[in-house]
């Protein structure tokens, strides 16, 4: 693939760029306090609250991170990423590019080139002696495309309850975000390779691996399964032992202003300002925003890993992820299972502890669980 250059393919909002960037970062920190009273009092009464069954905390916490989202999708906010270990010791580790020639195909471009990525292990780092037996999860987290990170900060309490269901280790790499320069596809997907080729230097074999991924990292862990099964190299790259799905984000061409005119906007705090800038910057000047691997909807293909698949009928992305199930379903060799989940926004494998779904959340893990034992 030819790519000549560095210069980027679209056009940042004028409020992502100085002095409008800071000008409108200003005015809502003075204004903050008014909008933050209104939102407390807002949802006092049970019967204006964004579902009939959520809590007083539940509608105040959807609220908030939805604003939260729009302001930084607005301004485009990017938080600094580090290959140094700090605080997390030897659980964050980096991985070098593996071999040239696990790189082929759509991953291979002039300009976006494999590259050393940090990794946080779950809820320890794998030790082979200790945990040999034990199932690994290669989980990638969300945050379309632009946010989000592996940190325990960063990354959501998903990732603690899932090892802790299966009795295993969750490994999460630290992909380049597309907010970055030089992150836009396929780097992420180059850091995926790079991760799974991680977990078997370190001899764990593909059977006790499973791919993971929540909301955009769905998306990435679906290109991942594509692309491994595509290059058909199996004594290089073995196909996993599974496949769990977390509200992941199907549909790279949609409008991202759907989601405010859908039916389930008052249930989740997806916003088009947030979609819109995951999309613009990941997806290449040379690949359609509906290719396979950038919009998994409408390109199913067999696979023989078996795929657990969870989402909520009150998300915004509901109507592509059911219609992305029965397209996989319709294939005859695949075997997809999921769990449609009533009445929870989108992703509380990611934020079901700050919004207050951790019931849900730990009722989906031991869902997957269950799946996975009945492989």
């Amino acid at each position: 693939m030819n790519v000549t250059n560095a210069r980027e393919y679209s056009t940042k909002p004028f409020l992502a760029v100085q002095p409008w960037k800071a000008v409108w970062t200003i005015f809502l920190i003075l204004t903050a306090p008014f909008r933050l009273t209104f939102l407390l009092l807002r949802f006092i009464p049970k019967n204006i609250r964004q579902h009939p069954q959520w809590t007083y905390y539940q509608a105040v916490a959807n609220a908030l991170l939805e604003h939260w989202l729009s302001f930084a999708s607005t301004i485009e906010y990017q938080s600094q990423k580090s290959l140094e270990p700090g605080s997390e010791k030897e659980r964050f580790v980096v991985m070098n590019p593996a071999k040239a020639e696990i790189y082929s195909g759509v991953v291979n471009d002039e300009w976006i080139q494999p590259a050393s990525t940090g990794g946080m292990w779950y809820p320890k780092l794998y030790e082979s002696n200790v945990d040999k037996n034990k199932h690994i999860i290669l989980h990638f987290h969300g945050g379309a495309y632009v946010i989000g990170g592996v940190r325990p900060k960063e990354g959501g309490w998903g990732r603690e309850i899932l090892a802790k269901a299966i009795n295993g280790s969750v490994f999460c790499p630290q992909y380049r975000l597309s907010s970055k320069l030089k992150g836009r596809f396929p780097a992420a997907l180059q850091d995926s390779i790079t991760s799974y080729q991680y977990l078997l230097a370190l001899g764990i074999p593909s059977s006790r691996i499973i791919i993971s991924g929540d909301s955009a990292g769905g998306n990435l862990a679906l290109a991942l399964l594509r692309y491994l099964g595509e290059q058909n190299n199996f004594s290089l790259m073995p196909l996993p032992s599974a496949m769990l799905l977390w509200s992941p984000w199907l549909d790279l061409a949609a409008d991202p202003y759907a989601v405010e005119r859908h039916r389930n906007s008052q249930t989740d705090y997806l916003t088009h300002a947030l979609l819109q800038w995951g999309s613009r910057p990941y997806r290449p000047p040379f690949l359609k925003a509906n290719h396979p691997y950038l919009s998994p909807l409408n390109n199913p293909f067999a696979t023989k890993v078996p795929v657990f698949m969870q989402y909520s009928t009150a998300e915004v992305l509901f109507d592509e992820q059911k219609a992305f199930y029965l397209q996989m379903r319709e294939i005859p060799s695949n075997n997809i299972e999921r769990l449609e989940m009533p009445n929870v926004p989108h992703d509380i494998f990611l934020v079901g502890d700050l919004l207050g779904f951790e019931k849900q959340t730990i009722d989906a893990a031991e869902s997957a669980y269950k799946f996975l034992k009945s492989q």
